[in-house]
């Protein structure tokens, strides 16, 4: 796989000044921390209330009394993408549920409430790799010899769009470019300008922010190094500012190794060597602070890179890089191979959409602790799911922590399952007294 250098020579490792470098990580989602429960005075007469789609039960007098309540449709807020994605689940509805209030141990009354509950939507970084190799470099897209080859920015543009499109209402996305669109191809500092500040920050319902700030898909003009470690932190940073209770990934896409080293003493080393700052960025990012990375490859050589002063890592095998790099995010791919690795379009699509699909979240927030934690029953569709002790080695349903029952987490079959259905049942029932 041949690759051209800023200056306009080729290298065989795809990765020159006009070309990129391109990883994308795997991880393990954190888990939610939650906050202190409120509790309620048994003395006191308080009414049922649904706030924002949330069924919350409050205790009632002390004398047992029995009411049967018909169901109260949950509301749905309008989203505000200027105030920044929050820890809530966008809808939460009571659902044809029998609220009633039942005299339990200690003479302590509760409410039995059915309530339908989403998870929450993970905040992702998309970082993206748009190096001068992205567009001097065709590939086959449609493994049909048959038809015209095309650039791989063009490929790329066409998958992110699509999977902005499918997950739009599940993902709170942002997007960040490296090198950013004022990079040039020219052998020096100028091929390796990132943003400080990410491209666009993450929101929600973002698709209609991020695609206009893409470079155009049929464009031939961009151009520059591959700062990944760059646009990794910028992206991490971003990150790091959000809520650290709601899921924090990156996907990281890129077709070459990592150069433009910010520890690099010169201009040979800031081109024509492997940037080995990237891959401690990365483990950080996931050891420290919960972000898992993950990583895809384009058209990545397997094999050590020539020894050419082409604007690409010299000495090195970016498949191997790629490798390591999926590793220090935290869930790399099962297999020998790590990354996710595209030959062209359709496995480009393939890959992403994999990775988004594993990357939701099975986290489900409960606006309502439940009174009695253990008469809990968790139900997706019309099938109960078993309460669980470990989620690392058993299917069902767990609470992210013991108190004060605020999130419940899907594990295993159970969180596929949620990822199908998106959305569980949540039913409070009260130990009788």
């Amino acid at each position: 796989m041949a690759s051209c250098g800023l200056v306009g020579g080729c290298g065989d490792n795809g990765n020159n000044m006009a070309t990129a470098t391109d990883n994308m990580m795997t991880s393990t989602l954190p888990p939610i921390t939650t906050g202190p429960s409120t509790e309620t005075d048994p003395t006191t007469t308080d009414t049922p209330t649904t706030t924002e789609g949330t069924a919350s039960a409050t205790e009632s007098s002390s004398t047992p009394t029995s009411t049967e309540g018909t169901a109260t449709e949950g509301t749905t807020e309008p989203v505000d993408t200027t105030a920044g994605p929050t820890t809530e689940p966008e809808t939460t509805t009571t659902t044809n549920s029998t609220m009633s209030t039942m005299g339990t141990t200690g003479d302590t009354p509760c409410q039995e409430i059915s309530v339908t509950v989403q998870p929450v939507k993970p905040n992702t970084m998309l970082v993206l790799d748009k190096s001068g190799s992205m567009v001097l470099n065709k590939w086959d897209a449609d493994a049909d010899p048959n038809t015209p080859d095309v650039t791989r920015w063009y490929s790329l543009y066409a998958v992110v769009t699509q999977v902005l499109t499918d997950f739009n209402d599940k993902f709170n996305f942002g997007m960040n470019l490296f090198p950013s669109k004022s990079a040039s191809g020219d052998y020096n500092m100028q091929a390796c300008v990132v943003n400080d500040n990410v491209e666009v920050p993450v929101a929600e319902l973002n698709k209609d922010a991020i695609i206009p700030v893409l470079p155009a898909q049929n464009n031939m003009t961009i151009a520059g190094g591959t700062p990944t470690a760059r646009g990794m932190a910028a992206a991490v940073n971003h990150l790091k500012t959000l809520d650290p209770a709601i899921p924090r990934v990156v996907m990281l896409v890129t077709d070459g190794a990592a150069n433009c080293s910010t520890t690099a003493g010169n201009l040979n080393q800031l081109f024509e060597t492997y940037d080995d700052n990237l891959a401690p960025l990365v483990s950080d990012a996931f050891t420290v602070d919960g972000i898992p990375t993950y990583v895809i490859g384009i058209a990545i050589a397997n094999a050590v890179s020539n020894n050419n002063q082409d604007g690409s890592p010299n000495g090195i095998n970016p498949y191997d890089k790629l490798n390591e790099l999926a590793d220090a995010g935290g869930v790399p791919k099962a297999g020998n191979e790590k990354f996710y690795s595209a030959s062209n379009a359709i496995e480009l699509s393939d890959a992403l959409n994999a990775i988004v699909q594993q990357a939701q979240s099975c986290v489900v927030p409960l606006d309502a602790p439940p009174a009695f934690p253990d008469e809990t029953i968790v139900k997706i569709g019309n099938t109960e799911v078993p309460k669980i002790a470990d989620c690392a080695t058993e299917s069902g349903w767990r609470y992210v922590e013991p108190m004060p029952y605020a999130a419940i987490e899907l594990c295993g079959t159970a969180c596929t399952d949620l990822k199908i259905a998106g959305e569980a049942d949540v039913e409070y029932y009260c130990t009788a007294g």
